[in-house]
């Protein structure tokens, strides 16, 4: 999987829509990574130096970018001297989820202790039959083959680890911190396997939440995104950063213009790693880089002009 898709340099859309895995290739993968999900804890306990890449949504080709222009998880690359650590949102959207969330898996499987994948809102089976994953797991693969698969991946889904705890300052995590979440240990006692339906609201929180729109708007808010939904202002990061001794939040979940963006006096960062989101936003793509010492440091890659893609 990593020979036939890691090519940060060469890699072109297939002309093929035929997926290159079969049912049993993609059985075995899951099986493999499922393996090592079981038995990480809810909130992983990580190491700087570290990447760390915001909502992907099936945009392979901005995947293989940052790679190529900051660094790729290989021999070859860097993961020799860096970890990299992904907050959710794989699939969904885009054209590739199925590449996107192979290779991931295939990456996990190759450096269990150095490649690190947290849950995102779209890792859940009613939101990917929704947004796109389920139909291309079937346009794909089959009818027979592509429901099989969809259904199997995300039953892995539900072993995903669901936040990150890094040199233990540095909280990451796919949504926010919501309404309900005062401590990391809240995290940390979400038992898995554990679905959406499972209707825990520090769940919900976690994957669904954003912050409010500016640091002006303090306190709890509704959400756009729904009901039961909601923002959390610039005192609350302040809060819970307080209450568990850390220096920063960082999570994704939400699209952002130059592909990261502060919050709360720069105690929260979003940060989003596809470009020009769903066709439409322009937005650029960043990823983080925290060094040693904790030090956080940007990079971004932008929206390619509609051409090169094409071409």
């Amino acid at each position: 999987v990593i020979a036939h898709l890691l090519k940060p340099r060469g890699w072109k859309p297939p002309v093929c829509r035929q997926f290159f895995l079969d049912c049993n290739e993609i059985a075995d993968l899951c099986e493999s990574a499922e393996r090592i999900f079981t038995v990480e804890p809810t909130v992983l306990q990580l190491k700087a130096p570290i990447k760390i890449f915001g909502d992907l949504h099936g945009q392979f080709g901005d995947l293989m970018r940052l790679f190529d222009e900051y660094g790729a998880p290989s021999t070859a690359g860097d993961i020799a001297y860096i970890d990299y650590l992904f907050l959710g949102d794989y699939v969904d959207r885009g054209q590739h989820s199925l590449e996107t969330i192979t290779l991931l898996l295939a990456l996990k499987v190759e450096y269990p202790n150095n490649v690190h994948l947290i849950r995102g809102n779209h890792e859940a089976a009613d939101i990917n039959a929704l947004f796109g994953f389920r139909i291309e797991c079937i346009e794909r693969m089959g009818e027979r083959d592509g429901i099989w698969v969809w259904h199997r991946i995300n039953r892995l889904f539900n072993w995903l680890p669901l936040a990150a705890l890094i040199e233990k300052k540095i909280i990451c995590m796919h949504g926010g911190i919501g309404r309900s979440i005062n401590h990391v240990e809240q995290i940390e006692n979400l038992q898995r396997p554990i679905t959406m339906e499972a209707g825990s609201i520090v769940l919900m929180d976690l994957l669904w939440s954003d912050p409010t729109e500016n640091d002006s708007v303090e306190g709890l808010r509704p959400n756009a995104r729904g009901p039961g939904l909601v923002t959390f202002g610039p005192d609350r990061v302040m809060e819970f950063c307080n209450n568990n001794d850390l220096q920063l939040i960082v999570r994704a979940h939400e699209c952002v213009m130059d592909g990261f963006e502060r919050f709360a006096q720069g105690h929260l960062i979003t940060l989003f790693s596809a470009t020009n989101y769903c066709g439409t936003a322009n937005n650029a793509g960043a990823i983080l880089v925290l060094g040693r010492d904790l030090v956080v440091v940007p990079k971004l890659i932008h929206p390619l002009p509609p051409a090169m893609i094409r071409s």
